[in-house]
């Protein structure tokens, strides 16, 4: 994992949102295979958030203290038949628990 993706400034804004439950890193980052310019693929896992709430994870995403782009998915709408759900089941490193020192 990339040892540096917990020192984000936006990994500690999301993790201060109080529906937040866990925060994942998948992909590239992940595997270890990424290089310097490679994206952030992270997954929120916030079960029964409203509309409203998600929009203030987006808004954290798109005002992210990076110049890397950063593609977040909230995995609970993601289709569990997909390629998407079974690579982040693969793949994921756990950057967030709440509750979890």
């Amino acid at each position: 994992m990339d040892k540096d993706i917990k020192s984000y400034i936006f990994i500690e804004k999301l993790k201060s949102l109080s529906f937040v439950e866990e925060i994942w890193l998948f992909g590239s980052r992940a595997r270890g295979d990424n290089d310097e310019r490679s994206d952030i693929d992270i997954a929120i896992i916030c079960p029964n958030i409203t509309d409203q709430e998600w929009l203030k994870v987006m808004d954290i995403i798109e005002n992210a203290d990076t110049l890397l782009k950063i593609d977040c998915v909230r995995f609970e709408n993601t289709k569990t038949s997909s390629e998407l759900y079974e690579n982040i089941l693969k793949e994921k490193k756990i950057i967030y628990v709440k509750n979890k020192p």
